[in-house]
């Protein structure tokens, strides 16, 4: 892909901004009490970050599309309460949902799986704006991701402290040095690093095992993408990532509640 190409993100986040745009006048704004009134109907925030680090590294967020920009579709009617469930019975230690349309998912996805689990629901979702937090949260996510590549300075802190504010975690998504760094100062405690670059989509687990060693150890450190075979969960296991982000691999199987067993099983 040539420098200056319009990417699929490029178009994600274009099309999320125009929509953003779009409703502006949509949503009445809420009274604080009619906020915490509303939350308070949802139910306190499940502790990401704790289920990130409870039981033997790397714990695994199971993630939840129907397609992708790439691939087409993957799994075109799948129920996401099936399997969600099904993931959690097979161990994930949260789940994530995708809530964006390029992935055939919504905040309804969001909803159903959060009213169906008792671990965390991670809501995943390019997220430029409060609103957008607050709609996550108003769906029963537990935390959300931020795309540090999508968020210039000026709006990353802002919808980091939003998050909290509003009792959720974020899990900050990087892919290099510079994104790391800026996820940290700008208060993120959950750092998630892309093995998938987002611009040309090839994948490098090598760069995440790089990247490993410029986070402490009192930072959940999430690996995401191309993570496919019990070899690639070996070599994180062995890099001392805490968790790692399953999608694709899963969703394509047969039974991807099955196949989440079978790629975190131990090998003897």
């Amino acid at each position: 892909m040539t420098d200056g190409a319009v990417t699929y993100l490029d178009q994600i986040l274009a099309a999320k901004r125009a929509a953003l745009h779009a409703d502006r006048h949509e949503q009445g704004v809420l009274t604080r009490a009619q906020l915490e009134a509303e939350l308070a109907r949802v139910g306190p925030c499940k502790d990401f970050a704790a289920a990130l680090r409870r039981g033997p590294a790397p714990r695994v967020i199971a993630e939840f599309k129907r397609a992708s920009p790439t691939l087409g579709t993957i799994r075109r009617d799948a129920d996401v309460v099936d399997i969600v469930r099904s993931y959690e019975h097979a161990g994930a230690a949260a789940v994530s949902v995708l809530a964006d349309a390029h992935f055939a998912g919504s905040l309804d996805d969001v909803r159903a799986a959060a009213a169906s689990l008792a671990v965390p629901v991670l809501c995943k979702d390019f997220i430029l704006d409060r609103r957008q937090v607050l709609a996550a949260r108003r769906a029963g996510a537990d935390a959300i991701l931020l795309i540090v590549m999508a968020l210039p300075p000026p709006q990353l802190r802002p919808l980091i402290e939003c998050a909290h504010e509003l009792g959720m975690q974020v899990l900050c998504e990087t892919h290099d040095a510079h994104e790391v760094d800026r996820a940290m100062s700008a208060g993120a405690r959950i750092v998630g690093v892309n093995a998938r670059d987002l611009r040309t989509f090839a994948v490098d687990l090598g760069r995440v095992i790089e990247l490993r060693s410029r986070v402490p150890e009192s930072f959940v450190f999430v690996a995401e993408s191309g993570i496919s075979t019990r070899d690639d969960v070996a070599r994180l296991r062995d890099a001392r990532v805490d968790a790692i982000l399953v999608g694709t691999s899963l969703m394509s199987a047969d039974d991807p509640g099955q196949a989440l067993r079978e790629l975190v099983a131990e090998t003897p």
